[in-house]
């Protein structure tokens, strides 16, 4: 059957979206979710180009894209994303996708494409293997069970950090407290996204994507992202945030401590605070994501009795030299 390729515009979302959860049916997103977070892109800073392939009727059945990539940024390293209806799939219309993306790359002299797929997903290990992609990095998928969660098993943990002069407070307790703060919560995100393991080094977010994300966002919660406060010092971080398509579920950002307060068990605290807020609210799942190399982070989560779920690969494809 005769298929085209085109610009992905505006009137696409919603079969977007459809596709994109039919795909990963375990991670729905809403429109307004992907909408905000598409706002929040900055075309001046970074490239994304994005195409649809639509049969004669004119439905699509597939959508693709290329981008830098904000958080490891590199000129001509870019972020690979391949979407198929799986009721087609296996036709030819990821290949083709595929190809005429690569041929993009190839115009832009790109160094290498990085795209992610889970461990489960035999069909697009086989694919990505078979074009020469290999791994590049691997994160567990963890998930907690918030009504089983064990109290008692850490009673203590958040008083003896609150006995060193540690505060454990929210964004939105600090905020009332000083609403000039954002600053200095950001500065604390960068220094903690920096010890977080990655494939290349990690880049600085501007100011206004790190507001965009993880302030401004619809499933943001402000009570429940938790900050550490030695004097007028952040020094820690956990937040969560909520996904509008699954309102039993929250998803935790980032967890974080300067490396001079670590050790004293101030993330623990942290996390702690996360699941008594899940418990409090009435949402039955915790969800992280840790790269397998940060063990600290991942010997938290397990003592917490976080399960293992199949891991995420990273997979990238040298395209040329450096």
């Amino acid at each position: 059957m005769s298929r085209t390729f085109r610009a992905f515009r505006e009137e696409d979302y919603p079969r977007y979206v459809e596709l994109r959860n039919s795909v990963f049916p375990d991670y729905p997103e809403s429109e307004t979710e992907i909408r905000h977070h598409d706002a929040a892109w900055d075309d001046r800073r970074y490239e994304r180009l994005r195409l649809v392939t639509e049969e004669p009727a004119g439905r699509i059945v597939g959508y693709g894209q290329i981008s830098h990539m904000p958080s490891q940024f590199h000129p001509r390293k870019y972020s690979l994303d391949l979407l198929v209806d799986p009721a087609l799939q296996r036709r030819g219309i990821g290949s083709a996708l595929y190809d005429r993306l690569m041929d993009e790359l190839a115009r832009r002299n790109a160094l290498l494409a990085r795209i992610e797929a889970q461990e489960s997903m035999a069909g697009s290990l086989a694919f990505l293997k078979s074009r020469g992609f290999t791994e590049a990095q691997r994160a567990w998928e963890s998930r907690l069970d918030v009504a089983a969660f064990d109290f008692d098993a850490f009673r203590g943990a958040e008083e003896r950090v609150a006995n060193t002069g540690i505060t454990l407070t929210t964004l939105a307790d600090e905020q009332e407290r000083d609403p000039e703060l954002l600053g200095q919560v950001y500065e604390l995100h960068l220094a903690c996204e920096r010890d977080v393991p990655s494939v290349d080094p990690v880049t600085d977010i501007p100011y206004e994507l790190f507001v965009a994300n993880t302030i401004e966002a619809p499933g943001v919660l402000a009570d429940a992202h938790f900050l550490a406060r030695d004097g007028e010092r952040y020094v820690g971080l956990s937040n969560l945030f909520r996904a509008l398509e699954e309102p039993q579920i929250l998803y935790q950002g980032l967890t974080g401590v300067l490396r001079e307060y670590r050790g004293r068990g101030v993330a623990m605290a942290l996390k702690l605070r996360t699941v008594r807020y899940a418990r409090a609210h009435g949402y039955r799942e915790l969800r992280t994501w840790n790269d397998t190399r940060n063990r600290p982070m991942l010997r938290i989560n397990e003592a917490m009795g976080f399960q293992k779920q199949p891991v995420w690969i990273v997979f990238e494809k040298q395209l040329a030299k450096d």
